[in-house]
């Protein structure tokens, strides 16, 4: 058990010295901080659009200048003239002229290089202008005027055919657990291309050097193979623990925006504690562990740096291949999209987003597959590991994985001997 430790602290420290892996870690923190920074100067430095209301009714100028908001200011003009010598030095971005006697009619002109300020918006203010002025001189009552603007009401909600049957289904349960499938499609394919990449180049990097003739002399291949991936994972635990860390010092500040805070208010996050999103959690987990192993097992049958891409390509082919299924999937229930839901290295991208539409109810058969798959593919690949670790080709992949097997049964059969 030592060495294991030894194995994937000196793994662990390599890689995350690296100038690479640094990089990696902090680019994306540091493109956010500039996005966020941006927005966050644009949204304190622009001031609201300012519009001039000329009108031939002083309560209409000052019920307009009531309606002013942070992002439109409406400031009452007795005069036309004035206005548009305020418009002339660019003190205004607008200039609203209602006639209140003749059914609100209005016009508006805008400076060219002024803010924008929509139609709607401006139709929006003077329409409830216009209905508090018509119930007056209807002689309307408050109570019959908000029986009459009072919108029809119309509830819905979303079902899910599971054996058969309808089952209620949250619109927002399902709006964030699709966004969760999407992000954990992104997150396995943007995991495993990267740090697939990273374990072969090292498995790669020592078969090249020779120095596996000297490791193999003190240490098993069973246990670098094992303490090669606990490394590998190590440095992406350590990656998402870094972003957790900067995710919630990011929203000690992002939760009092007014934006974030209006969105917080239309969003139950206590709906992520649901048995969907743990469904997607877990084939996270289940792809990751997978693919990791999947680059062990390529990464073993190159011999040195250079074939690495070599390596890398049966990862990103079948990373890809799962990715435009699940994009596909999205918009149509595809009979291909039903059958890889249960195929490993495709069913982790594929079901999890058939879950969050609410067109699978087999989830936990995905699973159990993938887990079965997961602890065959491992023993699988730690055999051809042990055997392959030695051996130094030029050949492609499948020429190697054939010399591999070879060696297996050789070994088979002395030891049946």
């Amino acid at each position: 058990m030592h060495k294991f430790w030894v194995v994937m602290s000196q793994v662990y420290k390599k890689n995350a010295k690296s100038g690479s892996w640094i990089f990696l870690v902090l680019s994306p923190l540091f493109f956010l901080a500039i996005a966020f920074g941006i927005v966050f100067y644009i949204s304190k430095t622009q001031a609201p659009a300012q519009v001039a209301v000329v009108s031939d009714v002083g309560v209409v100028r000052q019920a307009l200048s009531k309606q002013s908001t942070s992002d439109l200011r409406f400031k009452p003009y007795t005069s036309a003239k004035k206005a548009n010598d305020a418009l002339n030095k660019e003190d205004l971005d607008g200039i609203l002229t209602v006639n209140a006697k003749d059914d609100f009619k209005s016009h508006y002109v805008a400076r060219d290089n002024g803010q924008t300020v929509e139609t709607s918006t401006l139709v929006a203010a003077l329409s409830g202008l216009k209905l508090s002025s018509t119930a007056a001189a209807m002689k309307l009552t408050p109570a019959q005027v908000k029986a009459l603007t009072a919108p029809p009401t119309v509830t819905s909600k979303t079902v899910a055919i599971e054996d058969g049957k309808q089952v209620a289904k949250s619109n927002t349960a399902q709006l964030m657990n699709h966004g969760l499938a999407l992000v954990s499609m992104v997150l396995i394919l943007m995991v495993t291309m990267v740090y697939g990449s990273i374990l072969a180049q090292e498995i790669a990097t020592e078969k090249g050097s020779r120095i596996m003739e000297i490791l193999l002399s003190s240490v098993s291949a069973t246990t670098q193979f094992f303490g090669k991936l606990a490394g590998i994972f190590a440095l992406l635990l350590t990656q998402l623990v870094i972003y957790v860390i900067a995710g919630v010092i990011g929203w000690q500040f992002l939760k009092n925006q007014t934006m974030v805070a209006g969105l917080l208010k239309q969003v139950d996050l206590s709906i992520l504690a649901s048995g969907t999103t743990a469904m997607i959690a877990l084939f996270f987990i289940i792809g990751t562990l997978t693919y990791s192993v999947l680059a062990a097992l390529t990464g073993s049958l190159v011999s040195n740096q250079e074939q690495v891409q070599q390596a890398v390509m049966p990862i990103t082919m079948l990373g890809m291949i799962g990715y435009f299924i699940t994009i596909a999937a999205q918009a149509n229930d595809s009979t291909l999209a039903q059958v890889t839901s249960y195929v490993p290295f495709l069913n982790v991208f594929v079901m999890p987003t058939q879950m969050s539409l609410g067109r699978a109810s087999m989830g936990r058969v995905s699973v159990g597959i993938s887990v079965v798959f997961l602890a065959l593919f491992t023993f699988f690949t730690v055999a051809v590991y042990r055997n392959n670790v030695l051996v130094y080709s030029g050949s492609g992949l499948w020429q190697s994985m054939k010399t591999s097997f070879s060696i297996w049964k050789a070994e088979r059969g002395v030891a049946k001997k």
